[in-house]
């Protein structure tokens, strides 16, 4: 079993330490709202962030910033071929704030965005010349399934059906996720084809638990993020169930789109926080390494390939 990077494809044992939710680079286009142009484009202190994650053990980054709003795939090679780290980009959409005005993904149908997402993950990404492959689907749901954000939903369902990519959600603090698992079902596709991040933010161990049964990843990524407790939130979280044996249905990353989280943009973690504070923990807490190696490998590993699909070579 292989995974598309973008730089070639890889077997599921080369990723040996991921962060499952990443942001390797956005250079906002010109329109977006000052509030919502989230700028991380320095090619030096990437650089040297990513040679500090990758000599600390890391070897995977799963960049979750699609087309449009800040992406550049081929800045993402540039830096894996620089560092040695794997990266995989990410097609789909984000929340629309994150878009120039009168992008023209929010008023597509259906189909055009369809084809669009597909031709990223089959041919190439667009900036690249159809040259560099996306590996997920983004979907930006902000907790409701209505407009034009359930026309471009019904469109990642048809891209996942169509090449089995698994689908990455955007959502806010976990809000209305009970939605999605039926409406993706509906549309065809599978819970092991939805990777939901940020749903640390809600701990709600019973929703959590519902979700992971179902065959849901869970994507927990508040561990360097004081504001949301972590304390109180991922950890305990992450010690109930990986106790009840669910281990196999979470992924850890650290979701840093902000430059003040990045040491070489003068900030505070930096990428490595990953392997020298949150594996040490997992250890500490007495979790088995297999169980540690499936919450920060294995896991986001084996959704990453691609299930199904009629286009897949």
């Amino acid at each position: 079993m292989t995974i598309q990077t973008v730089t070639c494809p890889i077997a599921v044992d080369e990723v040996r330490l991921a962060d499952a939710h990443a942001h390797v680079w956005i250079e906002p286009p010109e329109g977006v709202a000052s509030e919502a142009a989230l700028r991380l484009h320095d090619a030096e202190a990437i650089r040297a962030e990513l040679n500090d994650f990758y000599s600390a053990g890391g070897t995977t980054l799963i960049d979750c910033q699609p087309g449009g709003c800040g992406r550049d795939g081929n800045r993402l090679a540039e830096l894996a071929r620089a560092t040695g780290v794997h990266i995989t980009a990410s097609t789909g959409f984000h929340q629309q704030k994150y878009y120039p005005p009168e992008y023209w993904l929010w008023s597509a149908s259906a189909e055009e965005a369809a084809a669009y997402f597909v031709e990223e993950l089959t041919v190439g990404m667009r900036e690249t010349g159809n040259t560099i492959r996306a590996t997920t689907i983004k979907v930006g749901y902000e907790g409701v399934i209505s407009g034009q954000t359930r026309i471009l939903m019904e469109a990642a369902a048809e891209a996942s059906r169509r090449t089995g990519a698994l689908l990455l959600f955007h959502t806010e603090r976990g809000k209305g996720v009970e939605a999605l698992v039926p409406f993706f079902e509906d549309s065809g596709v599978s819970a092991r084809r939805l990777y939901m991040c940020h749903v640390d933010k809600r701990a709600d161990v019973g929703l959590h638990r519902e979700l992971a049964q179902a065959g849901v990843l869970l994507g927990y990524d508040t561990f360097a993020r004081p504001k949301y407790h972590p304390d109180r939130g991922v950890w305990p979280l992450l010690e109930i169930l990986v106790a009840e044996g669910l281990e196999a249905q979470i992924a850890i990353g650290l979701d840093m789109a902000l430059a003040s989280m990045w040491r070489h943009f003068g900030g505070h973690p930096g990428l490595d926080f990953l392997p020298h504070h949150v594996v040490p923990r997992l250890r500490a807490m007495g979790i088995p390494e297999p169980a540690i190696r499936k919450l920060t490998a294995t896991n986001i590993a084996q959704y990453l390939v691609w299930q199904t699909g009629e286009l897949k070579d």
